[in-house]
């Protein structure tokens, strides 16, 4: 299982390998955009990878398409494939990103 944290408010939960996401924050109750409803093509659920990156996928050809910069990722395309910790960061959920990766 992995840990996954959701900024300073969303508490975190544990998943198991091949969970996205997406479907983490949805079951934490961390609000994340969803436009394209998964498909991988608005962009409107990035995340910053503060901590754990190697735990999850590389990033695919939709992911790529979008040219986002490490430690950027698609929430809807990225998949857990590590037990340990992950923690997460959007602006929408508050907080400061380097406040939490020195909290964590």
């Amino acid at each position: 299982m992995t840990e996954i944290r959701f900024g300073r408010d969303f508490g975190a939960i544990e998943v198991p390998r091949g969970t996205t996401l997406m479907a983490a924050a949805a079951r934490a109750g961390a609000p994340l955009g969803n436009a394209c409803r998964a498909r991988g093509v608005c962009r409107a659920c990035a995340v910053l990878v503060l901590a754990g990156a190697e735990l999850l996928d590389e990033a695919g050809a939709l992911e790529r398409r979008f040219a986002l910069e490490a430690p950027w990722r698609m929430a809807c395309q990225t998949h857990v494939r590590g037990a340990g910790r992950v923690l997460l960061w959007t602006p929408h959920w508050g907080g400061d990103p380097d406040e939490l990766a020195l909290a964590s």
